[in-house]
């Protein structure tokens, strides 16, 4: 028993580091500006008192924010505490992964390669926080406290899943929102079939999880109708859109384009494989052990399993972003593995075990070199990443990120950092009360100073409502005019990453039909100065 703790702490310790070093190695290699920084500026904000939702507005990821600032406060604000924060998600979901294998099946080896797997699939496809990874990392652990909860027992598990349930919530919506439905639906048919006893200790999980709700909507001020708009009815519109195939709706991110036999089957057949093994594995199981079907704990928890499976896909299909899900392939190759071992008899242990590790290991190895090495998730597929160059140039605070985005198509690394140090240079000489609308959310922080952003993500009509026929379009107006007037703004820079990416903007709704001259001072850098108006 020693022996086995010895190995069981020896084998974390290498999943804890690999999966920190791996996310932190490859977070370091090329970026996507809105994607890579957008929780960058505003973690720091966090730090200084302002709020997402309250102070800028988010369609997402509040909960990045908060630990973004938690880590900024321990870390200092540079670029090592922004990827610390994503590699220690990494490291979470890696040993979570094997501590919960552990509970099943006793080769600690074979739990080993499989967290493994999950630390290179995971989170260095991103790299830098993400609420898609939140989301996804916490959904994938409130599954596994189900599981838990399940088959041991114990109250700490029923406990836990309403707040995870929550902070993934918080993360993203989806695919949280999905998981946690099917979480709920499964709850009530364990509590009805199986034992009752542990429902006291959920709505306990509940009970806290209301409890901190309100504490931080009465210390932050965070106004509730804000709350609903920017993380449920908004949100609700933009995936309706995406689903119902409407004009306005994303064109790569509605459902009806990637309804295809290529874009579920095809794209997803390793995750689909296990699927499918799942569903074989579970028919065999009611075969050789039931002449008349009844619910069992197999059959609830794997049918638990093949729901939420399905509605990552579903997820990823109608989300704007590259594929992100592929960590979803070792945690269902460790389950069917454990399923392997509950089906019983007639099958062949060995046969299957072999089978899974083959597609484990080959899967792996593919989306490692397609998706970690080549930066496909931000689009980097397609340029020579030995061309990059060091972002020191921009600043200390950016340590070892190597400097090469999907702009430099058009400009070179080089160009793009002069670009944006003559930027911060302008900027930083005005004295004046001004707003800043960019991707590259880094200046707060190399500024040291409150630019008043009044976005996370500028992408229109799909994170922040930006024409005149979204029914949003006003009440999020109102918030930017009340920010205007409310700040003083004399001036808004408007900092590019490719040429006329702000194009669609309404200059006039957006500064309330104020007088302004524009002018630019660069290549990327515009500025809107107000003016009177002429009488």
């Amino acid at each position: 028993m020693k022996n086995i703790f010895k190995k069981n702490f020896f084998l974390s310790v290498i999943i804890l580091v690999f999966a920190f070093y791996i996310n932190f190695h490859y977070s370091n290699i090329g970026l996507y500006p809105i994607d890579t920084f957008s929780f960058f500026d505003t973690g720091y904000n966090v730090t200084k008192g302002y709020h997402p939702i309250k102070d800028y507005w988010v369609i997402s990821g509040i909960l990045v924010d908060y630990i973004q600032a938690i880590f900024f406060y321990i870390f200092g604000t540079n670029w090592n505490s922004y990827v610390f924060h994503s590699s220690f998600f990494n490291s979470f979901i890696s040993l979570f992964f094997f501590f919960f294998l552990n509970q099943f099946n006793k080769s600690l080896i074979i739990n080993f390669l499989l967290s493994i797997s999950v630390a290179i699939l995971c989170y260095p496809v991103v790299g830098t926080p993400f609420p898609y990874q939140h989301s996804l990392i916490i959904s994938l652990i409130s599954i596994l406290v189900f599981y838990l909860g399940v088959e041991k027992g114990d109250k700490i598990y029923w406990i836990l899943l309403p707040v995870l349930m929550t902070l993934s919530f918080l993360s993203m919506q989806l695919p949280s929102g999905l998981i946690n439905f099917f979480i709920i639906l499964y709850l009530v048919i364990y509590f009805i079939n199986f034992d009752s006893s542990n429902l006291k200790y959920f709505f306990f999980g509940v009970l806290l999880t209301l409890i901190f709700f309100f504490l931080y909507i009465l210390t932050t001020k965070v106004n509730i109708k804000d709350f609903f708009e920017q993380l449920i009815f908004f949100p609700l519109s933009i995936g309706e859109g995406r689903i119902l195939n409407e004009e306005n709706a994303f064109e790569g991110a509605k459902l009806a384009n990637k309804f295809t036999f290529r874009g579920i089957v095809g794209h997803f057949k390793f995750i689909n494989i296990f699927i499918f093994f799942n569903i074989l594995l579970m028919f065999l199981h009611v075969k050789n052990n039931q002449k008349k079907f009844k619910l069992d704990k197999i059959i609830l928890l794997n049918s638990f399993i093949l729901l939420c499976s399905i509605s990552f896909i579903f997820h990823q299909l109608i989300t704007a972003n590259q594929t992100f899900i592929f960590s979803l392939i070792p945690i269902l190759c460790g389950l069917s593995i454990i399923l392997v071992k509950k089906t019983k008899p007639k099958i062949n242990t060995k046969f299957f075990n072999i089978l899974f590790f083959l597609i484990l290991i080959f899967s792996t190895v593919k989306y490692h070199l397609i998706y970690n090495e080549k930066r496909k998730f931000i689009d980097l597929q397609n340029l020579d990443l030995t061309k990059s160059v060091s972002a020191d140039f921009l600043d200390e605070k950016f340590g070892k990120l190597k400097w090469i985005t999907p702009t430099n198509l058009i400009i070179s690394p080089s160009e793009e950092l002069n670009l944006l140090l003559n930027s911060i240079n302008i900027i930083k000489k005005d004295k004046s009360e001004k707003m800043l609308i960019t991707h590259y959310q880094f200046f707060s922080i190399l500024l040291d100073e409150n630019l008043n952003i009044p976005n996370r993500w500028y992408f229109p009509n799909n994170t922040f409502p930006a024409t005149p026929d979204n029914k949003y379009y006003r009440s999020y107006l109102k918030r930017i005019h009340a920010k205007i007037n409310d700040n003083k703004i004399e001036k808004i820079y408007i900092v590019e990453t490719f040429p006329d990416e702000f194009l669609f903007l309404n200059l006039k709704d957006f500064t309330d039909n104020r007088c302004f001259s524009k002018k630019k001072l660069n290549k990327i850098l515009l500025s809107i100065i107000f003016e009177k108006c002429p009488i």
